[in-house]
């Protein structure tokens, strides 16, 4: 019984087209890279980043160290392009400070791109919220002088 289980899911998965594949892939990954983020697994965030971004993404957890304390992460949308090369995901994340325990949130938006077989994460931003201390602000915010707290 199982085997007909498992062959029905390769016939399915036989008859999506490329771009049905590439969603449901982006899917996947999308919510391993944000549970990664959630849970502290940082080798799911960085495997679906380029080797700079996820230098510069180390350099970050490096600086918050352990006073970073994620409460929450959910994807909310998955947009993908007509071409299934470029995608956007929206997830919302909250977090806290351990030593002040004050509960802060942000919006973020992922840019994805198929890329060489895989999907990787080319650009994040904080839309809404609060700064989040793991996602790069524009140089205009880097400049403004409230501070950055994890």
């Amino acid at each position: 019984m199982w085997l007909s289980v498992v062959l029905g899911l390769r016939v399915e998965m036989a008859c999506l087209s490329p771009g049905q594949r590439r969603e449901e892939s982006l899917s996947r990954v999308s919510r391993e890279f944000n549970d990664g983020l959630r849970w502290g697994r940082y080798d799911n965030v960085t495997s679906h980043l380029s080797p700079e971004d996820a230098r510069l993404f180390f350099e970050r957890v490096s600086y918050v160290g352990c006073e970073l304390a994620m409460a929450d992460s959910e994807i909310t949308s998955v947009k993908l392009d007509d071409s299934a090369e470029h995608a956007t995901v929206r997830a919302e994340v909250s977090w806290y400070n351990q030593r002040k325990a004050l509960l802060r949130s942000a919006t973020l938006e992922q840019d994805w791109q198929w890329s060489k077989g895989q999907w990787l994460c080319v650009r994040q931003i904080r839309v809404r919220g609060d700064r989040f201390p793991l996602v790069p602000e524009p140089l205009s915010a880097a400049r403004d002088p409230a501070p950055v707290t994890p």
